[in-house]
Formats: C-alpha cells, sequence, structure tokens
C-alpha cells in the first residue's frame, strides 16, 4: 500500500499524526509529511495505522493506494 498526501489540501491539523506517528510525520509547519514528495509505501504492519490516519484527516488530503481492504472507522459498530 502507499500513502499519498496531497499538500493542497492539508491544513495542518496533524490527526493524521496523532492517529498514525509511524506512519504520518509533520514538517516544521506541522503539515503531513511523507518521504518521497509525499509519498510513501506502508510496511504491511503499518497498513492499519495509515488506515485510521487517513480516516482522522478532515480534509481528506490523504489517499491509500493499492490497499486490499476498504478503512473502516473504528467507531463504527458491527450491524446485529
Amino acid at each position: 500500500m502507499k500513502a499519498v498526501v496531497d499538500p493542497t489540501l492539508c491544513s495542518g491539523h496533524a490527526r493524521c499524526n496523532a492517529a498514525a506517528p509511524e506512519v504520518f510525520e509533520l514538517d516544521d509547519l506541522g503539515y503531513a509529511a511523507l518521504a518521497s514528495g509525499g509519498a510513501a509505501t506502508v510496511a504491511p504492519e503499518y497498513e492499519q495505522a495509515a488506515r485510521d490516519g487517513a480516516l482522522a484527516c478532515p480534509e481528506r488530503a490523504i489517499t491509500l493506494i493499492g490497499q486490499t481492504t476498504t478503512p473502516q472507522n473504528r467507531e463504527t459498530k458491527a450491524k446485529p
């Protein structure tokens, strides 16, 4: 899976970093920063963290490419 941050949408809320600091770093101004110019390969053990970080972004500035499942909000309860 790859995580891509659109710098034109990121407003520096830092919620991605709060949810997944191992995936989303912040630059000196508090905006999401990834290696390789806004895109980074996510190690398999951090894929759920990347999903959590993407879901936490109120601006929807994070796109996950190549994920095998749809991100799901952990707060959503399963249907009976």
